[in-house]
């Protein structure tokens, strides 16, 4: 219990940077010098938006009505779909007796080492596809940043703490993030969960503001009767959920029978609001710049986001996974 506090404590204040860039965006001056800038963002490229059509478009539609939308490999068809379940469910595996060793001693994100993702490539380009950046270029009315994957492991009986409890997401104002089952997940199974209730704090003249969430917070923010908008994402290996987590309220359900494993693809603006608080994925900067090389300009840009950044922004470190 102790190790735990001192861990905890030790990463605030490695994240106290990261921190005071949020406080000073949220200022009242900067704030809405921030606002404006976007709304500058989003009025130039409107006309470079890409039409999207059938299924593209309804998950577009599904994340600006209910912040989500779910679907599967299958049906959504982007190519390398069935090698990335397969390597999905072939890395999880590998690393189960790892992950449970690291959550009975307190570990809060169980990940597959960004070193193995970075392995292979396929796993980091999927994410790419041009037909993915469209859908959440669509949504997010900007040029869209890809924030790399995550493989998560889920162990049955985690302590309800970090991806469990109830939050919102810190990177921008929008995000997506774009799940992929790798095993069948039922309601035991620790399935992805959201509100499907716009958090009406966040954003505006009031800036950002982040907490973990209880029963007690969520009924004040969300209103009485947000429960009959709690959405359990349970579905068989393969299923694809598009998800907008800076907005709602979401989180991991607590795994009781079964372990999960589920791939996380991150996307956001081109230039994000907290670029401190991007970076998660755990790939270094050289591991991206490597894995990019090989595509096209746009999804290098998109990969590289933080060549674009000003030269103040670039200065601070991320905060800590």
């Amino acid at each position: 219990m102790f190790d735990r506090a001192l861990q905890k404590s030790q990463r605030w204040l490695g994240d106290a940077s990261a921190r005071m860039a949020l406080r000073c965006a949220n200022m009242g001056v900067v704030n809405r010098r921030l606002m404006r800038s976007h709304d500058r963002a989003l009025s130039r490229h409107r006309n470079k938006l890409p039409e999207l059509a059938g299924l593209d478009l309804k998950i577009v539609e599904g994340l600006r009505r209910d912040g989500m939308y779910k679907t599967s490999l299958a049906e959504l068809g982007v190519p390398g779909w069935q090698e990335l379940l397969r390597e999905g469910q072939a890395l999880g595996a590998t690393f189960a007796d790892d992950a449970r060793r690291q959550s009975a001693q307190g570990t809060d994100y169980t990940m597959v080492s960004p070193d193995a993702v970075a392995a292979h490539p396929n796993l980091f380009a999927w994410g790419l596809h041009d037909r993915l950046l469209d859908i959440v270029e669509a949504y997010l009315g900007v040029g869209v940043a890809y924030d790399g994957v995550t493989l998560m492991y889920t162990v049955a009986g985690a302590p309800v703490e970090g991806p469990r409890r109830w939050h919102l997401d810190w990177e921008d104002r929008r995000t997506v993030k774009v799940a992929v089952y790798c095993n069948d997940v039922s309601g035991d199974g620790g399935p992805f969960q959201m509100i499907r209730r716009k958090d009406p704090v966040q954003g505006g003249a009031g800036g950002y503001h982040y907490l973990l969430a209880d029963d007690a917070l969520l009924g004040a923010r969300l209103g009485a009767g947000y429960e009959d908008d709690l959405v359990s994402c349970e579905g068989p290996a393969g299923t694809v959920l598009f998800c907008e987590t800076a907005q709602y309220f979401h989180r991991g359900k607590p795994a009781l029978k079964a372990d999960r494993v589920a791939f996380f693809f991150s996307y956001f603006a081109r230039r994000p609001r907290h670029p401190f608080f991007c970076e998660r994925s755990g790939l270094s900067r050289s591991q991206i710049a490597g894995l990019a090389r090989s595509l096209n300009p746009r999804q290098r840009a998109s990969a590289l986001w933080r060549h674009g950044l000003p030269l103040l922004l670039r200065l601070i470190p991320p905060a800590g996974l």
